[in-house]
């Protein structure tokens, strides 16, 4: 144990030698406050609920980013049957088409409706399978545009949507694509 300076020795003394207890009636007054039910406030009441108050729009706000920006984008699912798509002459084709958040289509489907229950099922036959972009498959030779509109094909509410199939008919489809009508002069985005 290392020794106080000489100056401050003196004041080491002293101080050791006085002694601290709790009084004799500390223990029975506690006890007594308890049973009178009596408890000890670690904070407020007003500061408690001011704590509370913040923390609640602070988990509400997180909550909210969350909703908003954290959570992934909403899929959309739509299914439109019955239109002839494939050019063979028959209202029997639909298409299924899966956006995010009504905008980016992910998934397009063509198929014909074999068991004519108005939707995509099983037993229908798929004519044409797209994930992602728009892109061409098969020959260009005699091909044949086809536009659809203006129905709500990606989900996003409105019916401003045209759908493009590009084929050899009665049953070939080389492409497929969405694009949102918009105003005179501003180009179409395939989507």
């Amino acid at each position: 144990m290392s020794l106080p300076p000489d100056h401050l020795q003196e004041l080491d003394r002293r101080l050791d030698a006085i002694g601290f207890e709790p009084r004799a009636s500390l223990g029975a007054e506690i006890r007594g406050r308890w049973l009178r039910g009596e408890r000890p406030e670690s904070m407020p009441p007003r500061r408690l609920r001011v704590f509370a108050l913040a923390g609640s729009a602070a988990l509400l706000g997180a909550l909210v980013f969350w909703l908003v920006a954290g959570r992934p984008a909403r899929q959309y699912t739509v299914d439109r049957c019955c239109q002839d798509l494939d050019g063979g002459g028959s209202a029997d084709d639909g298409v299924v088409v899966v956006s995010r958040s009504g905008v980016t289509v992910q998934y397009l489907t063509i198929y014909e409706d074999l068991d004519q229950s108005r939707s995509y099922t099983a037993g229908d036959r798929v004519r044409f399978l797209r994930q992602g972009g728009p892109t061409l498959t098969g020959p260009l030779q005699g091909v044949r545009t086809a536009e659809f509109c203006c129905l709500d094909y990606d989900g996003g509410g409105a019916s401003d949507d045209a759908l493009v199939v590009m084929g050899l008919p009665p049953d070939r489809i080389s492409m497929a694509a969405i694009y949102e009508r918009r105003s005179k002069g501003s180009p179409a985005q395939l989507r």
